[in-house]
């Protein structure tokens, strides 16, 4: 699918310049950069039918990366990270992984945006955090829950719980959002998930269900599958 055909689908981006005066930030081409985190889809599965995802859900997120109000039809918080959400085959996980690769973009190319605390984020699975945690311990978590650490947390829900080491079992996902949350202003957290609000508190307690709400913007991902 080339550009064209990708704008078509899911509308352009208005140009306009980036955020602040324009002595101290260069003028942004938003229809390249929208096309570039579209090719991104792309790049992460090539057969994706971009016209059957959710326009609004994309423009969005691309609006969250800007701070972009004028698109961001979702009305996302800028400060808090993504909580994606919804059934089996809807593209979270794709979606998510486009988007850090977009992120990773924007970070390399563009010099001013640097300064933004939200980009670049580490990857890891919610098993892949509770197998740390089997293996080496609590002091190998903390990795990941430093104030400087942006993290994609994906398939949450589905790790061991609790998870065991040598015989001290934790809830790790729980241990890990809790300090996560304290550095919230500092660094942003990523969720992808079948689970939906009311599901958190059963499985991490109603302190943790709480503070999700500060710290995510939900982004349903409902609909048949697209796999």
């Amino acid at each position: 699918m080339d550009n064209k055909t990708i704008n078509q689908a899911l509308g352009a981006i208005p140009k306009t310049p980036s955020q602040g005066s324009k002595s101290s930030r260069p003028v942004v081409d938003f229809n390249i950069e929208s096309q570039i985190f579209r090719s991104c889809l792309l790049k992460v599965e090539p057969k994706f039918d971009i016209a059957k995802g959710d326009r609004r859900v994309l423009n969005s997120i691309f609006a969250w990366i800007w701070k972009k109000d004028n698109i961001n039809v979702l009305g996302l918080d800028y400060d808090k990270g993504f909580y994606l959400y919804g059934p089996l085959g809807r593209g979270k996980t794709m979606t998510m992984l486009a988007t850090r690769k977009y992120m990773n973009s924007v970070f390399a190319r563009h010099r001013h945006m640097q300064e933004d605390y939200r980009l670049k984020a580490w990857w890891k699975t919610a098993s892949e955090l509770a197998n740390i945690y089997a293996a080496d311990g609590q002091p190998a978590l903390m990795q990941y829950t430093a104030q400087d650490v942006n993290l994609v947390i994906d398939e949450f829900g589905r790790e061991p719980n609790p998870a065991n080491n040598y015989g001290t079992k934790m809830n790790v996902l729980q241990f890990v959002l809790q300090l996560r949350y304290d550095h919230r202003r500092t660094s942003v957290t990523h969720i992808t998930t079948n689970m939906r609000l009311e599901d958190i508190e059963p499985r991490y307690g109603d302190y943790v269900a709480d503070r999700c709400k500060e710290m995510f913007n939900f982004i349903e991902f409902d609909g048949d599958s697209l796999r």
